[in-house]
């Protein structure tokens, strides 16, 4: 496929969160990045796959608004945008990458001139070497050629021209994974360097100041949700076939302040991958676990950083009811939560067993 239709095809399919508001006065940037790291190998079967240092270069288009709106008062008036990505593994075995994002920029320190910013973004990626049976059997890291992909920068600015052009370093970490719809997938997360330019298209602005509303009342009562979840996800067996899985959840959840809630609650598994990974490894090793034993339950806890009518999840839980032992009973969740109305909301969220994507989700749930 022509690399210039592929950038643009990853940039149009990614599954990224975009708020569309009125905006009354904007100023927009681009910015070049180049960096060059190291895959970390979190696993010691991805030794023959990481064979040096890793380089490529970030484009990045960044849009300011100066409305006063709550997201932008709440959050500092953050940057938001688009990103294109290319990254040389320099392995013969990993090959190339190829991702599309959308990004969100936060300023650390608002007030300084030379500021420090938070980039974090979600997307999608193509890879041009997967697993292969027979051509490429030690990329145990990636099974697919697409696959999801995410980022978090931390960058530093130092004006250099008239406020419009800026010299930009900083440290990334980069993760492609197809989060089980195809495995191998051990994932591959890269820490990098950065050197770049940023250039303001057209003069910029101020950025107002204008106080927060104190007034606004926050809820200390104590809500409860239940959510649904599904999706297909296949298990550690390569070419074992993509199967159903359910996750019913019963959480409270406490809002602290107007951009934080505090979550606690049960997540009850029906994996249908895992029954037929049980009935394999009792026929392929000799054991005799019960087949029916692939339910499992587990309790956690988290937190949602609100942005509108969106929410950032993260959370970390622990497998208390597991028959069968599979990869880890500490289990994560990271994703996107939109509420639809008072009651109503949906999310996109990751499951993950410590560094191993298990399943994407896809659920509805209802606040009481």
């Amino acid at each position: 496929m022509n690399k210039k239709y592929l950038l643009s095809f990853l940039l149009n399919l990614s599954f990224f969160v975009i708020f569309s508001q009125n905006e009354i006065d904007k100023f927009n940037n681009l910015q070049t990045d180049f960096f060059i790291g190291k895959p970390i190998e979190h696993d010691k079967k991805l030794d023959n796959a990481i064979q040096g240092n890793s380089y490529g270069f970030l484009l990045s288009w960044n849009e300011n608004s100066t409305k006063n709106s709550k997201f932008n008062t709440l959050f500092n008036y953050p940057e938001r945008g688009y990103s294109l990505l290319y990254q040389n593994f320099n392995s013969s075995v990993l090959g190339e990458v190829y991702g599309g994002y959308r990004h969100f920029t936060y300023k650390l320190n608002p007030t300084k001139e030379n500021p420090l910013k938070l980039t974090t973004a979600f997307g999608l990626g193509y890879v041009t070497k997967k697993y292969d049976a027979i051509y490429n059997d030690q990329n145990i890291a990636i099974g697919s050629n697409l696959v999801a992909s995410a980022f978090v920068k931390l960058q530093y600015f130092q004006f250099l021209v008239n406020k419009k052009i800026h010299l930009n370093t900083g440290l990334s970490l980069l993760h492609f994974s197809n989060v089980s719809l195809k495995n191998p997938n051990l994932g591959i997360n890269t820490v990098s360097l950065h050197f770049g330019l940023n250039y303001a298209l057209g003069t910029p602005k101020n950025i107002p100041s204008k106080p927060r509303d104190s007034a606004n009342f926050i809820s200390q009562q104590i809500k409860y949700n239940l959510m649904i979840r599904s999706g297909f996800n296949e298990s550690l067996i390569i070419d074992s076939g993509l199967y159903p899985f359910y996750t019913v959840s019963f959480y409270g959840s406490r809002q602290m302040n107007i951009y934080s809630t505090l979550t606690s609650g049960l997540d009850f598994f029906d994996s249908k991958f895992l029954k037929h990974h049980i009935s394999y490894i009792n026929l392929e090793e000799g054991k005799n676990y019960n087949e029916d034993d692939y339910r499992r339950a587990g309790i956690f806890v988290g937190h949602e950083l609100t942005q509108n009518n969106f929410a950032f999840i993260s959370q970390i839980g622990y497998t208390f009811y597991a028959e069968y032992p599979y990869i880890s009973r500490i289990y994560e969740r990271f994703g996107f939560k939109y509420k639809l109305n008072e009651h109503l909301f949906t999310e996109i969220t990751m499951k993950v067993n410590l560094f191993r994507a298990e399943a994407l989700e896809f659920g509805i749930g209802y606040k009481f």
